[in-house]
C-alpha cells in the first residue's frame, strides 16, 4: 500500500515539473518595440493577455501572439479573414529579433 502512495506522489511530482517546464518555455512581453531598419518604421506593442498591436506601412493591426520554440506566431483578422503570421524569434537584453530584424524596446 505504501509503495502505491509513493509511486503516486512521484508521478504527481513529475507531472508538476513537466507543466512548469512547458510554461517556462513560453515568453510574454510588455511594451513597444520599434525598428527603423529598411525603409519603413515598424513596431510591435505587446499588451496583457498576449495581445499585440502591429504597426507597419501605415496600417495598425491588433491580434494575439504566442512565443515558443524560437518562433512568434501572431494571429490576426484582416478584412474578415484570419491569418497566422509565423516568424523566427529571439530576445536579447532590451531587444527582440523577429525574422532577423532587431526591434528595440522604447523606454
Amino acid at each position: 500500500m505504501k509503495r502505491n502512495v509513493v509511486k503516486s506522489m512521484i508521478a504527481l511530482l513529475l507531472v508538476c515539473v513537466m507543466v512548469g517546464t512547458l510554461t517556462a518555455c513560453t515568453i510574454t512581453l510588455k511594451g513597444t518595440y520599434t525598428s527603423n531598419e529598411g525603409l519603413v518604421e515598424q513596431s510591435f506593442t505587446f499588451k496583457d493577455d498576449n495581445k499585440v498591436e502591429v504597426s507597419a506601412f501605415g496600417i495598425d493591426i491588433e491580434g494575439e501572439y504566442l512565443i515558443e520554440d524560437g518562433e512568434i506566431t501572431i494571429t490576426y483578422s484582416l478584412l474578415g479573414l484570419s491569418y497566422d503570421w509565423v516568424k523566427s524569434f529571439e530576445k536579447k537584453g532590451s531587444s527582440i529579433f523577429i525574422d532577423g530584424t532587431e526591434f528595440v524596446k522604447e523606454k
